[in-house]
């Protein structure tokens, strides 16, 4: 993937706010571009939450707000990098080895001591732009995002909106998962993972797809109609018919429940 060089938030825009009622309510960091129809917002936080709604005027508009110590919040800033298909922004340590490029976070040391701060990364994403954010400790939330979303943390939780999606992809590890989906278009797969959390779908009523989902000591509970797979079912494993089948819908989970809920009209 082609990529430029990284730009840093407080070179570019304006100046880091020393207060702490300001850095609250205004924000440590700000970034603001327009990007093309169908590019993509792809965010890595290691230690932070990422919170995604839409915006009103067009742009990408991202703000960056310390929280914690300040001999460990300072350290902290994000960079941007044009990549062919869009940007990437990392939070990286200014005192370090970290680095961001086009294919995400990078440290070249063993120092992954980020101390009692984190940074939390606000975005406003146009309705034609596509979003990938991962945190590695920190809750993922995503609201009114169209196209393909992918939205993964270790750590948090993740919560998705009011989603107008042709794919969507949800990954935790120890959180869990809701997601609602107002409508659905092309035939993308939509898939939810989590191993100690649990998944809460709401899904529109006309959903076809073949659903396949496997748990060691879950439970799946659904309003939707399913046919059942020729396999037989058995406890760990379900393969079943949704309508007309089609798209996929993989769930899996370890120690979580599934439910299925129709998206209200």
């Amino acid at each position: 993937m082609r990529y430029t060089p990284a730009v840093v938030l407080t070179l570019m825009c304006a100046p880091i706010i020393a207060g702490a009622q300001d850095r609250d309510r205004d924000g440590d960091l700000r970034w603001e571009r327009r990007l093309s129809a169908g590019q993509h917002v792809h965010v890595r936080n290691i230690n932070g939450d990422i919170s995604v709604t839409p915006s009103s005027s067009g742009r990408v508009e991202i703000v960056g707000v310390r929280r914690g110590s300040s001999r460990y919040a300072d350290r902290l800033t994000a960079e941007v990098t044009e990549t062919s298909d869009g940007i990437m922004v990392c939070v990286v340590r200014r005192d370090s080895s970290d680095e961001c490029d086009g294919k995400g976070y990078h440290t070249h040391d063993d120092d992954d001591n980020w101390g009692n701060a984190s940074l939390n990364l606000e975005i406003r994403l146009p309705s034609s732009v596509e979003i990938d954010a991962t945190s590695v400790s920190g809750n993922v939330d995503v609201v009114g995002a169209q196209g393909d979303v992918r939205a993964t943390s270790v750590s948090g939780d993740i919560r998705l909106e009011r989603l107008r999606a042709t794919s969507v992809e949800a990954h935790s590890v120890s959180g869990g998962i809701s997601a609602s989906v107002e409508s659905l278009s092309g035939s993308g797969p939509l898939s939810f993972k989590t191993v100690s959390g649990d998944v809460k779908l709401e899904l529109p009523r006309g959903l076809d797809a073949d659903l396949s989902m496997s748990s060691v000591s879950g439970q799946l509970d659904s309003e939707f109609q399913m046919t059942l797979g020729g396999r037989a079912a058995s406890r760990r494993r379900i393969e079943a018919r949704i309508g007309r089948g089609g798209r996929e819908l993989n769930l899996t989970t370890v120690s979580g429940d599934v439910r299925l809920r129709m998206t209200h009209e």
